[in-house]
């Protein structure tokens, strides 16, 4: 989580916060947008590509249900 902190912070928060303040306005230019937006994507692929390398879960071992009791009256 510290590297996705760090990451956000350099990747995102950084040239945004560049963009609103070195501009006339609060919006932020539209290059940067796009840089930010590109960045994310990338981010969120590389997570699926390794999700993916990792391949299935594998199932739970020593698991057991727990049996279902009716009520007696």
């Amino acid at each position: 989580m510290e590297q996705l902190d760090e990451w956000t912070t350099t990747t995102v928060i950084n040239p945004l916060h560049e963009a609103i303040t070195d501009g006339d306005g609060i919006e932020c230019d539209v290059v940067t947008c796009e840089t930010v937006k590109k960045a994310i994507r990338e981010k969120v692929l590389e997570s699926y590509r390794n999700g993916q390398a990792a391949g299935p879960a594998k199932p739970r071992t020593g698991y057991r249900p727990r049996r279902q009791f009716s009520k007696q009256n």
